[in-house]
């Protein structure tokens, strides 16, 4: 929910080797100033003047250790409450700077904090948006609130949680094409901010819309079981995240995730579509679906599909090619000959002379994620993801040698 705490008080300022910093009410001394700390100390004083919540109820950066976890983590603000002269966590606020989106992981986060340390109430907050949460034992989840609750009501398990809405129809397939005119109907000529690029030729724009409903209609999923160089674990449904790629971009959308067993390691792949473009100047906005990979070392972009160079779609079908392209990192571009030679080593079936044929799919239908050519669609995309990123690895092994 958007709630902005912008209008809250902020401590006295003052200067301490010439950088400006808070007199933090709470922690009684000068913190230097960041947005995120700023974010921080508006916190501060919404959890005093609109929750109620006394300032001796409040720690700020307080370490996990000192609660006897094992950890070295601080979590930004817990409120406690007090029972039988014994205080206990009641309320963990995880505090963002106000540039950094509320992503699945923030709100992952601050749910680890509560699980180790008994909190039964979880914040998120960049400055302009806030969510809270109630843990339920029913149903071992958090759950989102409809209001942000007082101090007393906390103190009293409150909750009033919020009621999710159910999932649209989806647009019959023969109106994709009408539909998408009125959405690109609705938007400034020089306006890109959508997922699927009014560039993009109608033809393509219709795949890309279909391939990204099916994959945001959780109530289709993809088997567990073994797909070859990974197993699915969960079909983990839609996951609000921020991912890079290497160039420096930033994209936060809703994913379709895929918890995965890979080399024996558990990992996310994720998919989303987003517009996309290289430079500024017209024609070079184009529609992408982006893979993403996040393991114990990174979160990025392993996959960038542009529909608009790779896709080809011919009377009633279409094939999911990809060129090969391929970024490492701040290195610059991989070679595709060498990427070939990787990917004919672990998964030859998708090498088709000099692309990668992800598959192919009858364009007459609405596509659904449990649809088996959808599967390989979707199965092909993965495994090639990873092995580019065994390939990015390997690149940068070999450069790290000379």
């Amino acid at each position: 929910m958007r709630i902005n705490i912008e209008k809250q008080p902020l401590p006295e300022i003052y200067k301490r080797n010439g950088k400006e910093c808070y007199l933090d009410p709470v922690r009684q001394k000068l913190i230097y100033i960041t947005p995120e700390e700023t974010v921080r100390q508006r916190m501060i004083s919404y959890l005093i003047n609109e929750l109620n919540v006394p300032s001796e109820a409040i720690l700020v950066e307080e370490r996990l250790s000192h609660y006897r976890v094992n950890s070295k983590r601080r979590a930004d603000i817990i409120v406690h409450g007090r029972k039988d002269n014994v205080d206990y966590p009641v309320l963990i606020v995880e505090c963002k700077a106000p540039e950094v989106y509320l992503d699945d992981k923030a709100h992952e986060q601050v749910f680890d904090y509560c699980d180790a340390l008994g909190a039964d109430y979880a914040m998120v907050c960049n400055g302009y948006e806030m969510f809270c949460y109630k843990y339920l034992e029913e149903n071992n989840n958090y759950e989102e609130l409809n209001v942000i609750l007082k101090y007393q009501d906390m103190l009293e398990g409150k909750a009033e949680i919020k009621i999710r809405e159910e999932l649209p129809d989806r647009i019959p397939f023969e109106k994709i094409e009408e539909h998408l005119k009125y959405v690109f109907g609705q938007f400034p000529v020089d306006y890109y901010g959508e997922d699927i690029s009014k560039e993009t030729p109608m033809s393509i724009a219709k795949v890309a819309f279909n391939l990204q409903e099916a994959l945001l209609d959780v109530r289709h999923k993809i088997p567990v079981g073994d797909y070859g160089i990974f197993k699915l674990i969960d079909d983990y449904g839609i996951r609000m995240l921020t991912y890079g790629n290497a160039s420096g971009g930033q994209f936060f959308a809703p994913y379709r995730s895929f918890l995965i067993e890979y080399k024996g390691s558990t990992e996310f792949v994720s998919f989303a579509f987003s517009t996309y473009w290289k430079s500024e100047g017209k024609g070079t906005v184009k529609t992408c679906m982006s893979v993403a990979h996040d393991n114990e070392k990174e979160t990025h972009h392993a996959l960038q599909l542009v529909f608009d160079d790779n896709i080809q779609v011919l009377d009633d079908t279409v094939t999911f090619y990809h060129s090969g392209r391929i970024a490492v990192g701040n290195i610059g571009s991989g070679k595709i000959d060498e990427l070939r030679m990787f990917v004919e080593e672990k998964y030859p079936k998708i090498i088709d002379g000099k692309r990668f044929n992800m598959g192919v799919l009858k364009n007459d239908h609405l596509w659904d994620i449990d649809q088996p050519d959808v599967i390989e669609v979707i199965v092909n995309c993965i495994s090639y993801a990873l092995i580019r990123d065994e390939y990015r690895e390997y690149v940068k092994q070999r450069k790290s040698r000379k």
